[in-house]
């Protein structure tokens, strides 16, 4: 993709619906992974790495790199670190969590939904429906 083309929006709202249900996600690969380690199966590192190649453990790993690389051109940590919360905020719930609400300092509003778009066009790629 070159630096000045864009995803299709339909594409970038898949991606913002995946990012949505990583809580869900999350919870359920925790479950599994407790469930492989307090069960009674000889083999569990088969089993937590056959966890590893399922779809949804994959789209998982996918929204925590691309969320990682959020800000990652900003030199203080900080700023990212609030960067990253206040996109993640956003994408949770953008009505509640507008810019207005959240405190990214340095960051216009402009830039902020700039880089929140990258993020998810970034997801969008990782998880292969961009």
């Amino acid at each position: 993709m070159g630096k000045n083309k864009r995803l299709p929006n339909d594409i970038v709202l898949a991606a913002l619906q995946l990012v949505r249900g990583q809580a869900r996600r999350k919870a359920e690969y925790k479950r599994q992974v407790d469930e492989i380690i307090l069960g009674s199966g000889a083999d569990k590192a088969e089993a937590i790495q056959q966890l590893e190649t399922q779809r949804d453990v994959q789209i998982m790993r996918a929204i925590d790199a691309a969320a990682d690389e959020i800000g990652a051109d900003i030199q203080s940590a900080t700023v990212r670190a609030a960067l990253q919360k206040a996109i993640a905020l956003n994408c949770k719930d953008c009505r509640t969590w507008t810019y207005e609400r959240l405190e990214v300092p340095g960051i216009s509003r402009i830039e902020f939904y700039r880089r929140r778009r990258k993020y998810l066009e970034n997801v969008a790629q990782r998880v292969g429906i961009g």
